[in-house]
C-alpha cells in the first residue's frame, strides 16, 4: 500500500466535506445558493452553478480557458484531491463493490445547487440511447429538481415549463427555433408555478425551462449534454453541442400530452421508506427514475441510522445537528454538503431543531 493510498483510506473513514464549488455558466444566478450556503451575500453573476461532489467535466471552460467541474476534497495534511481520484483509487470503499463491478469506478450521479436569477431558456438533454449513439456517452441527462426556495422576482412567481402541449411537432418547433421566435417556443410547453418542497423530473429528451428567482437541488445523470433551442442566434454551435440544428433537434421528444398527464409524470410523489426513533427516510422520486439515480430525504427529529452500503452526496437542506460514527461527532447545519462513502455507516442526529438531509445517490446496483 502506497502512502497516498493509506492517506485516502484514512480519509474515507469519515464524511468528506464538500466546499462551495461555483462554475461559470451561460445564465446569471447564484445569490440564493450563496444564502443557502451561509456565505456572504452578493449579486447574481455568471458563476451561477454550485457543482456538489462532481466527477463530471463541464462542457464549457471558465473565462480563463481552464476546465471546470471536478470537485476537490481537502486532505488532512494540506492540499486537495479530486473526488474522482478517490473513487478511482478506492472504488470498493467509496461506491461499494457491487456498484463498482456493475458500473465501474464512478458515482453515477451529479448534484448541483442552482438558483437562476431570471428565466433559464428552453433547453433539453438527451436520453441514454441518443447520447450513446451520437455523443459516445453512456449517460444521458435525466434530471430532478428538489425545490428549496421559490420567492420569484416580484413581477412573476417562480415557475417551470416542461413537455410539449398537444399538437406540437418537430417541423413547427424547428421553424420557431430557426427564426428565434422565443415567445412561440415557450408557448409550446406546459407551465406551472413551483413551491418549496416539490420535486420534479425532466426525463431525457423532454424540453423544459425554469425561473425566475428560485433555488433547488438538482440531481442528474453525470453528464453536461445540453441543446438550447431558445437563443438569440449568436452561438448556434454552443446551443447545439456543435452538432447543428438538424441533428440537435432530433434529440428532443415531441410527444405532446395534456397538462394532467405531463405533470403526473414530472411531479414526483414522495413516499416513506422507513421510520425509526420518531424520524423517517422518504424516497423523493418515482420508481421510473431509479434506473437513472435516486434521492431520499432523512427527516430527523431524534436520530436515524444510515448503513445501506450506498455512496451518496448529502445536502443539509434545513436544521442543524450532527453526523456520528466511529469517526466521532461532526456538527452539521443547513447549506453544508458532504460525500458519504458506501463503506461508512453513520448516525444522523438532530440538534435543537429537526434536521433534514437530502441524500443524492446513483442508480441502484441491482
Amino acid at each position: 500500500m502506497t502512502g497516498r493510498t493509506a492517506e485516502l483510506k484514512e480519509l474515507v473513514r469519515a464524511p468528506l466535506p464538500l466546499a462551495y464549488h461555483p462554475l461559470y455558466r451561460f445564465y446569471e444566478g447564484g445569490s440564493l445558493t450563496r444564502t443557502f450556503r451561509g456565505l456572504p451575500a452578493g449579486p447574481d453573476d455568471f458563476w451561477s452553478e454550485d457543482w456538489v461532489g462532481s466527477c463530471t467535466r463541464a462542457s464549457n471552460d471558465d473565462p480563463d480557458g481552464r476546465p471546470q467541474g471536478a470537485s476537490a476534497v481537502a486532505l488532512p495534511g494540506g492540499g486537495t484531491v479530486t473526488l474522482q481520484q478517490i473513487v478511482e483509487e478506492l472504488p470498493g470503499e467509496m461506491v461499494g463493490a457491487a456498484f463498482a463491478e456493475r458500473c465501474g469506478p464512478v458515482t453515477g450521479v451529479l448534484v448541483k445547487l442552482l438558483s437562476p436569477a431570471g428565466k433559464v431558456p428552453v433547453h433539453a438533454h438527451p436520453t441514454r440511447a441518443w447520447a450513446l449513439q451520437h455523443l459516445g456517452s453512456p449517460f444521458g441527462k435525466t434530471e430532478a429538481w428538489i425545490l428549496l426556495d421559490t420567492p420569484g422576482d416580484g413581477r412573476e412567481p417562480a415557475h417551470a415549463g416542461i413537455g410539449f402541449v398537444p399538437g406540437t411537432d418537430r417541423d413547427g418547433f424547428a421553424a420557431a427555433v430557426r427564426r428565434h421566435d422565443n415567445q412561440a417556443i415557450r408557448g409550446m410547453l406546459h407551465r406551472t408555478e413551483v413551491r418549496p418542497g416539490e420535486v420534479y423530473v425532466a426525463h431525457g429528451g423532454v424540453p423544459h425551462y425554469l425561473g425566475p428567482r428560485l433555488s433547488f437541488i438538482e440531481v442528474q445523470e453525470p453528464s453536461d449534454h445540453i441543446v438550447i433551442p431558445e437563443t438569440d442566434g449568436g452561438d448556434d454551435a454552443g446551443a447545439t453541442m456543435g452538432l447543428g440544428w438538424d441533428l440537435a433537434l432530433d434529440m428532443i421528444d415531441y410527444a405532446g400530452a395534456g397538462a394532467a398527464a405531463t405533470f403526473a409524470r414530472a411531479r414526483q410523489q414522495p413516499r416513506v421508506l422507513r421510520t425509526s426513533h420518531g424520524s423517517r427516510e422518504v424516497r423523493l422520486l418515482n420508481d421510473d427514475v431509479l434506473r437513472f439515480f435516486d434521492a431520499t430525504a432523512l427527516e430527523v427529529a431524534d436520530e436515524l441510522e444510515v448503513s445501506d452500503g450506498r455512496f451518496s452526496i448529502a445536502v443539509v437542506a434545513s436544521g442543524a445537528g450532527s453526523l456520528e460514527g466511529d469517526f466521532g461527532r461532526l456538527p452539521v447545519r443547513r447549506g453544508e454538503t458532504f460525500a458519504l462513502p458506501a463503506s461508512l455507516p453513520l448516525r444522523v442526529r438532530a440538534g435543537s431543531e429537526p434536521l433534514r438531509v437530502v441524500r443524492c445517490l446513483g442508480p441502484q446496483a441491482d
